[in-house]
Order: C-alpha cells, then structure tokens, then sequence
C-alpha cells in the first residue's frame, strides 16, 4: 500500500517525464483525470494491485528499462524512448479495473464483513489486449516512432499472430527491452 504522500510524489515524479517531452499536456491531464489514473491499481489481483500501484508500476519501469536501454545499446535510445514506453504501455489500466466489495467471513468473529477489491470494469472501452488498448489511448495525445509502438503493443507478450518474433526482435530491440523490463520488475515482486 502506498500512502497518499507516496502517491502525491509519484504523481509529481509522472508529470515531471512527461514535462520532458515538450509537448502540451492539457488534454492527457483530463484524461488521466477523468479515468482517475493515480488511483488506479497495476493489477486486479497480484502485484502493484493497491490504490496508486499502477503510477508507481510505471515511474519503475521507467528506471529500469533506461538501465536496460543504455546497458544493451548505449546512446542509441533517449531518454524520450524509456519515458513513452514505460509509461504508456499499460496506460489503459487505469479504465480496466474498478473497486468493488465482496463479502468474507471473519474467521476471528466469525461474522460477515465488507471487504473491499479490485475487479474487471464493464464500462471499459474494449480495444483489444492490454497492450493494443494501451497504445490506442496513448496515440489520441502523442506521437510516436515505429520502434515505439512495437514496443507498447508487444509489452505484454506476443501473440499467435506474430509473424516474425526474431525478425520483429533484430529491427526492435526495445520489444526485448521492454519485455525484460517487466520480467526484472515482476521477478522483484512490483
């Protein structure tokens, strides 16, 4: 669980990439807003499954895929690179899950109580994975190079329908890159 400080500097810490970037956030900040980003859980269930957990998920995953990117293939990714993949590959997160509450007997008590969790929301605009749902929201606010989007769309694993993984791996290194990202961050239990 993070504190409501914690969640205050991480959501400082967010804005602070994203001011890097250069471009106008007015409309990104609405909908980070509107979908309550900073809220928002990683998942449902595991890891990062806690009020802000998916803002935090994301500012570690910026760290760790900038140390991969520059320990695998110095100076040829920028720090924009880490910045728009880390932090927009699971964007549509924050529309997936919702708080709900179910009801769970108190083994001490013995009584019924209220206890509070994350489930699947029905009101989500439904892309595809998350993945493809992720990048879908992010290209309504920014731009992005090809290597980019590769990255963002197969974060969260390859399909059936990959044609070439090896071929899409040797044009994109940062596919890899990020798929390590979450493996270190998964394997230290974010």
């Amino acid at each position: 669980m993070l504190t409501d400080e914690q969640k205050f500097q991480n959501q400082k810490n967010f804005f602070s990439l994203l001011t890097k970037l250069g471009v106008d956030l007015t409309e990104f900040s609405k909908y980070l807003l509107e979908v309550n980003y900073f809220e928002a859980p990683y998942t449902a269930q595991f890891s990062g499954n806690y009020p802000g957990g998916l803002c935090e998920h994301a500012l570690k995953a910026y760290t760790e895929l900038g140390t991969l990117c520059e320990a695998y293939f110095p100076g040829r990714y920028k720090e924009e690179d880490a910045i728009k993949v880390a932090i927009f590959k699971d964007i549509y997160r924050a529309e997936l899950y919702e708080l709900a509450s179910k009801n769970v007997k108190n083994e001490q008590t013995g009584n019924w109580e209220a206890v509070p969790y994350y489930k699947t929301s029905e009101n989500r605009n439904v892309y595809g994975n998350i993945s493809f749902s992720s990048y879908m929201v992010a290209r309504k606010f920014f731009d992005f190079t090809d290597e980019q989007v590769e990255a963002i769309i197969n974060s969260s694993g390859f399909d059936g329908n990959t044609v070439d993984l090896f071929a899409i791996l040797k044009t994109y290194p940062l596919v890899g890159l990020t798929k390590m990202t979450d493996i270190v961050l998964n394997t230290l239990g974010d």
